[in-house]
């Protein structure tokens, strides 16, 4: 899909709340909050990882477990779909500017994180980060919650529009900005991501984008995962 051409920032007004909608997620993992009017979208990857995992103690929203009545009037659930290597929720301030999206998505890793992993995940983060062209990291912060483990970053790269070959002279490519959060929480990885097809696109949604940052929510379930002392009252070894 081809972006049109945004309206200079100074020609345009300020954008404002008509009201907020609330996505959760359907297996129960996040909330996020997001402006009405926005366009929203599903995001799925091909490959199944495992058969009807989610957080355990964690509710499925209706979306996934539509009810059925049979014959008596009992409640059927449908099955799940398997959990996907990368699940979530998209929305977008236009559709002509698909760039500038803001995405939430889990993905299911092999093990629990602990605090104690924290150096190891951050070298994959800033080797990541590295891969991206011309990435400038403009600011950076790590925070550890009991085993939960945030990496925020904000960043421009690069991103090229045809082949991606940098010394074609022909497609220079566009500078997009990014916030990102990482969240390693138990045995998922969550990813928000508010990115600006420009700069200037970043920085003119940025106030309403921001608002979802500020507004997420992870279920009881998982901040319960996370928390050593209750763990170890368990007798939980979190630290191995």
């Amino acid at each position: 899909m081809t972006a049109a051409p945004a309206m200079p920032a100074d020609r345009r007004e300020t954008p404002r709340f008509t009201g907020v909608i609330v996505h959760r997620d359907p297996r129960g993992r996040f909330a996020v909050r997001y402006p009405t009017g926005w366009h929203t979208f599903e995001i799925r990857s091909d490959e199944p990882v495992v058969e009807g995992a989610m957080p355990e103690g964690a509710e499925t929203a209706t979306a996934t477990q539509t009810a059925s009545r049979g014959k008596r009037g009992k409640t059927k659930k449908k099955a799940e779909r398997p959990v996907a290597a990368r699940e979530g929720f998209g929305f977008a301030p236009d559709m002509r500017d698909p760039a500038t999206v803001f995405t939430v998505w889990a993905a299911p890793l092999g093990e629990s994180v602990v605090a104690e992993d924290l150096d190891d995940l951050q070298a994959g983060v800033d080797e990541g980060l590295q891969a991206l062209e011309d990435c400038t990291v403009e600011a950076a912060g790590n925070t550890v919650l009991g085993n939960l483990i945030r990496f925020e970053r904000i960043y421009t790269f690069r991103e090229r529009q045809g082949a991606g070959d940098p010394n074609d002279p022909n497609d220079p490519g566009v500078v997009r900005k990014r916030k990102q959060w990482l969240l390693y929480v138990d045995k998922w990885l969550i990813c928000l991501t508010w990115q600006g097809s420009s700069v200037e696109e970043y920085r003119y949604w940025f106030a309403m984008a921001n608002q979802s940052f500020l507004t997420f929510e992870l279920p009881t379930a998982l901040w319960f995962y996370t928390d050593r002392e209750l763990l170890a009252q368990l007798g939980v070894n979190t630290a191995t």
